[in-house]
């Protein structure tokens, strides 16, 4: 009963804090360019570094205890290397008032991907058995049909960017369909009861990566890209899906160790 009331609290603050988010940067975004880019970027800095200090306390909470004690400390890897990201990318364009796309925090967004890619493997592993290979089929399938139109608008449309803005916006649709995957699968075991709450948030947020990458690759492509842009709001609604996955599973193993401790006492 204590669980599913602080559950209930904690998606009653999600849903606050995405209408928060949205509405702050719908706001930021109508009192000019100069706010925008201020208050999107450290709203990101925000909730990345939210996301790390959630990180590190759930990977030393498990100290690399089994399947999920690995997969943690994965994710502490890739909410560190995107934490270093967004303040390279507010860095270059707050201070040195110069684009930060492309630019060396593209090296650290990406770099996230493979710490994610291990995260999501390990995290399924203990119910692989669960997942059937028409499910697989078909996440595959969904997954490739959302990379290749990406693909085709890349090299088959005159995008008013250079070759290296290109294939650096490509890149991420692309990890993103190799991630999506396993976060899909995810979900379904989640309506099938195989896997808990805190797997159904973490995939909701690669979804919404997913969504976020391919808006902002199509902004990136019709030069219409600016900070603030929805593919903004989609990209830290993503942070804040991460944030509550991670908050949830520390609420669980906190819960499980005093159960353990009640149960030695006793």
């Amino acid at each position: 009963m204590q669980i599913n009331s602080t559950r209930a609290h904690a998606q009653k603050s999600l849903l606050s804090c995405i209408i928060g988010i949205g509405l702050l940067i719908v706001i930021a975004t109508f009192l000019g360019n100069d706010t925008a880019k201020i208050v999107t970027d450290f709203t990101y800095i925000s909730v990345a570094g939210t996301l790390v200090v959630l990180s590190i306390l759930l990977a030393a909470r498990f100290k690399k205890t089994g399947s999920h004690g690995k997969a943690w400390l994965f994710f502490l890897g890739t909410a560190v290397s995107w934490f270093i990201a967004e303040t390279t990318w507010s860095i270059l364009e707050i201070v040195y008032h110069t684009n930060p796309f492309p630019s060396l925090a593209d090296v650290f967004y990406l770099g996230g991907y493979p710490f994610l890619l291990c995260f999501v493997i390990y995290y399924i592993k203990p119910v692989k058995k669960a997942a059937t290979k028409r499910m697989l089929i078909g996440a595959a399938i969904i997954s490739i049909s959302m990379m290749l139109p990406s693909i085709y608008m890349a090299y088959n449309f005159d995008p008013k960017v250079s070759l290296t803005e290109n294939a650096i916006a490509t890149s991420y649709p692309i990890a993103d369909s190799i991630v999506f995957i396993p976060a899909l699968i995810g979900v379904i075991l989640f309506f099938r009861g195989e896997v808990n709450f805190t797997w159904s948030l973490v995939c909701i947020a690669v979804i919404l990566q997913v969504l976020g990458d391919t808006t902002f690759q199509i902004a990136t492509f019709t030069n219409t890209y600016y900070t603030g842009h929805p593919a903004d709001i989609l990209l830290l609604w993503s942070y804040l899906f991460f944030s509550f996955g991670v908050y949830d599973h520390i609420k669980i193993f906190k819960k499980v160790q005093n159960n353990k401790t009640k149960s030695t006492m006793a």
